[in-house]
């Protein structure tokens, strides 16, 4: 580990909470060249109405226009955040669908943006964005900064998560058992409960008992809910 990142890592782990946090962030992000930043994270479940934070020092105005409008659901980079883990710029082409959002980021002083996305192995997705007004940042300006982009985005992550997790996922901690595990992951597979049994080398009514287990912690109706609710969590690895 390089003494730059030694040194983030000690200051982020100290900070007693989100705004410490975030104002530690700022801080990196002002050295890099940004007048602004911006962070979010996302719960993987529910899906339909997904638990969201996230932080700014956007202008307060914007930062109420984008509540208000709800643009979170046609934000593109959230969007790109929630497939790919790849560094990515701001552009006309990325918010080509989006229009309106991109004219309103821009008229508040938010046009240059370069975003890191990061998705940990419980399934909760975070997006470290940081934005400027000009110059424009170049695809050679972003290679030489990814490295502390991404490094940023991990301990914002890490450092936030600590203080979101219990708001953001508010499942109690669940807690399977192996077997639990084993057929909802072969209902992953498109298995029936017969087939589990001649595999697991047990009785459809001990496979189905353990759905049932499953489903019951989860908080779902079926073992299709169950099983794609575990894979979401990230319990299925």
């Amino acid at each position: 580990m390089k003494c730059w990142q030694m040194d983030q890592l000690r200051l982020v782990r100290s900070a007693g909470d989100t705004r410490q946090t975030f104002e530690m962030i700022l801080a990196e992000v002002s050295r890099l060249g940004f007048e602004y930043c911006s962070f979010g994270m996302k719960a993987p479940v529910p899906m339909v109405a997904p638990r969201v934070l996230w932080c700014s020092n956007y202008p307060p105005a914007w930062q109420k226009r984008y509540e208000e409008e709800n643009f979170l659901r046609c934000d593109p980079t959230v969007a790109h955040a929630i497939v790919s883990d790849e560094p990515f710029l701001w552009s006309d082409e990325l918010f080509a669908s989006s229009p309106e959002l991109r004219e309103g980021a821009r008229l508040h002083g938010l046009v240059h943006g370069c975003a890191q996305p990061r998705r940990d192995a419980g399934g909760m997705v975070s997006l470290l964005t940081c934005v400027r007004g000009d110059p424009p940042i170049t695809q050679e300006e972003l290679q030489t900064k990814v490295e502390r982009l991404q490094w940023l985005s991990h301990l914002c992550h890490e450092g936030m998560r600590k203080h979101w997790d219990a708001a953001l996922r508010n499942d109690g901690g669940i807690e399977l058992s192996d077997r639990e595990l084993e057929v909802l992951r072969w209902s992953c597979d498109g298995k029936t409960s017969a087939e589990m049994a001649e595999i697991m080398s047990v009785a459809e009514a001990t496979v189905n008992f353990h759905i049932r287990n499953a489903c019951t912690k989860l908080g779902t109706a079926n073992k299709t809910a169950a099983a794609v609710r575990a894979a979401l969590l990230g319990l299925l690895w």
